[in-house]
This record gives C-alpha cells, structure tokens and sequence, in this order.
C-alpha cells in the first residue's frame, strides 16, 4: 500500500500553502508563501504537511512573517492606492513567509510506511510543496476513535477529530503547557477522564488550587 493509499487517495490533500525556501531542523524550515494565499489564514499551531521527494513531513507552523526581496520598501513604501499596483507587488517585491517545525515523518517506501510515523531528522529539499494538513492526515498521524484512541478536541481551524493513544500517552512522563487561559486545566482533565474511563493507569493528582476536585465539576 502507498502512502497516498493509506491517505485516503490523492484527493484528501489539504490547501496548497506555498514552497520551501530555506531552514534547518533545528531552527526550522521557511516556507514562502503563494501570492495567492493569504497570511492573515495561517496561524500558529496550524498543522502543514510539506511533500519532499521520498517523505511526507508533518509539521506545525512556529512563525508568520513578512518579506520583501527590495531592502528600499521598507524606507519608501510604494504607492499602493492602485489596486493593480498592490497586486503585482504583493507577492513578488513583498510576500508572506511561514515557519514550519518538522515533527514527524512518512516514508514512501511500503516497507517503511508499515512502521508509522518517525521523528523527524532531516528536512525537506528546497521548493517542496507545502500544504495544510488534511483530514487523512489528521488521522494517519492521530489514529481514529476507537477503543484505543481516546478523542481529546480538533485541531486549529479543522473539524477532524484528534484522537490520543492512551496506551501509548502514559508510558511516559508528559505536561501540558501553554499561556494563561488556553484551556490547560480544561485539557488536563479531559487528559485524566480519558484515562479513567479506559483504564489504562493510575492518576495520583496534587491539586494546589483546587482546580480538578470539588471546585472543578462544571
């Protein structure tokens, strides 16, 4: 079976986003974006897949930028009143860069697809396409819900279902981070239902502030 195959075929591809043009693994890979897409749709936290020659890379997006191949249009910006005049430079002089951190790996291979996904640890060649992850590839990386796979929300902008491996989640230590008010606590104890409700471990839980006892029913 090919990895378009076990995609769901050809069809299941997310949104063409752009080509990359530069990066590292460490520092992660820039992505330039088309001149027909818009930077003000892609956020941080999006899920982008980008289509190298053997591997599909899996990835999240880290930064949104914007460049400009004239170092002149930041000091004299062009008269932009004309709309054919911001169109033929949006996108040529001036354009919108991505960030994508490589987090995962799909081998063409049908030996190594067998496998799963793998850390990534290269990155793609230059001009590989870039697109939105898709559903296909949602569930490819997350799995489907199942007795196994437990589903914990969807992701940024998407209606699929991301579901975890619970199995697989406590054999080792794991935290939930974020800033203040982006659903850590709400995560968390989806987290511990979750694993109640399969049974795949024992939660012993230091609630400091009272957060997931008595005062965190609703």
């Amino acid at each position: 079976m090919s990895l378009d195959e076990m995609l769901g075929g050809k069809g299941d591809e997310g949104t063409r986003l752009g080509m990359v043009i530069s990066g590292s693994l460490t520092e992660g890979v820039e992505v330039r974006l088309d001149p027909n897409t818009s930077i003000e749709d892609v956020k941080i936290g999006a899920f982008v897949t980008i289509k190298g020659n053997r591997l599909r890379f899996f990835g999240v997006v880290t930064d949104v930028s914007l460049e400009s191949t004239d170092p002149s249009l930041r000091l004299s910006p062009p008269d932009v009143s004309n709309p054919y005049v911001a169109q033929v430079i949006s996108g040529t002089s001036a354009f919108g860069t991505i960030t994508v951190e490589p987090m995962l790996t799909l081998s063409d291979d049908p030996i190594s697809i067998l496998d799963g996904p793998q850390p990534a640890k290269t990155v793609p060649p230059h001009f590989a396409q870039t697109s939105t992850a898709s559903e296909g590839d949602i569930q490819l990386i997350f799995g489907t819900e199942d007795e196994r796979h437990f589903w914990i929300g969807n992701p940024l902008d998407m209606e699929t279902r991301l579901c975890l491996d619970l199995a697989a989640f406590v054999q080792r230590s794991n935290g939930v981070f974020g800033k203040s008010g982006t659903g850590k606590t709400f995560l968390t104890r989806m987290l511990l239902i979750g694993i109640l409700q399969k049974g795949d471990a024992v939660n012993l839980v230091f609630d400091m502030e009272s957060e997931y006892g008595w005062k965190g029913y609703s």
